[in-house]
């Protein structure tokens, strides 16, 4: 186990919070049921090299267990050894620069072949938490809440967070998404709207008018962007979204395990009502006449061999 990682369990297991890891382990070892780790589940199989929920830490002996969620679902207990952790950051909205990008091997051994060329052309991502292999940092970047590979935070375009009140002439090109693929009609006057994010590297604004969203040039807008081309440093962990995140991921847990008390009770709710039935028909067939003859004659038999 590298060094960090220790550390980081030790602090958990002393402090305990919900994290994620990216698991990478064994594929054949291991895993426990959640609510009796002695009991083993199945083993680590398609759940390796998946981002995964953390819930719960335990060290036995020299080695550390997470119980961990997947996809809403609480899977169970498992070791932890060569898994990356991952360290939430700011949100940022990105796109990749396809001009400098050299995909890191990491892709490939936790996503699996993927030509991310094509994957990340004229994509807008979301870039909140990043993992460090061999001393470096790769930012992890989501579409619509799914992982979609890892990037240097060099090679990628980032937006600044904006909050500013611009007057846009009515004949100004505007468009319905991000590559300007799709322009919109041109309005009867000029209007007032609200930007929310820049791209200084591409010229890119997001704006918002009466809660519909649209894209345009910043050349195309009356307004100084000069004070929000500073340079964005490289990701860095920022330990408020350890609160934020834990409120939501907690609330999911509670759900997935509630539902996993509530299988259990159903699945014992319907070994209880089987037996009863059983009983119930075993009763009923003894009492009947047919089975009191088969009761005689099994006395009989008895009789008969001793």
């Amino acid at each position: 186990m590298n060094a960090q990682l220790q550390s980081r369990l030790k602090n958990i297991l002393e402090m305990p919070y919900v994290f994620q890891l990216i698991l990478d382990e064994d594929s054949n070892q291991d895993i426990f049921e959640e609510f009796d780790m002695e009991q083993t589940k199945t083993t680590l199989g398609i759940y390796n090299h998946k981002l995964v929920t953390v819930i719960s830490v335990q060290q036995i002996d020299e080695g550390y267990y997470a119980l961990f969620k997947h996809r809403g679902e609480v899977i169970g207990w498992t070791a932890i050894d060569g898994s990356h952790y991952v360290y939430p950051k700011e949100a940022e909205s990105v796109k990749v620069n396809l001009e400098t990008l050299i995909p890191h091997p990491f892709n490939r051994e936790i996503m699996g072949p993927m030509n991310l060329m094509i994957e990340y052309k004229d994509r807008l991502l979301s870039s909140k938490s990043f993992v460090e292999v061999d001393g470096e940092k790769l930012e992890m970047l989501f579409l619509k809440g799914m992982l979609r590979g890892f990037v240097r935070s060099e090679d990628l375009q980032k937006s600044r967070v904006m909050d500013e009140i611009c007057l846009l002439k009515a004949d100004a090109p505007r468009f319905r998404d991000s590559n300007f693929s799709v322009e919109l009609p041109p309005r009867e006057e000029d209007f007032e709207a609200e930007i929310t994010l820049y791209f200084p590297d591409l010229g890119l604004v997001k704006l918002q008018h009466n809660n519909r969203i649209f894209w345009m040039h910043d050349t195309d807008i009356d307004f100084d962007f000069t004070p929000y081309n500073a340079y964005i440093a490289e990701a860095k962990e920022d330990v408020h979204q350890y609160y934020t995140e834990e409120r939501q991921k907690v609330k999911s847990i509670i759900e997935a395990l509630l539902k996993k008390q509530i299988q259990l009770e159903r699945e014992a709710d319907r070994a209880k009502t089987r037996l009863h039935r059983i009983e119930t028909l075993y009763k009923n067939l003894r009492e009947s006449k047919l089975g009191r003859i088969q009761v005689e004659l099994w006395k009989r038999r008895k009789r008969r061999a001793k």
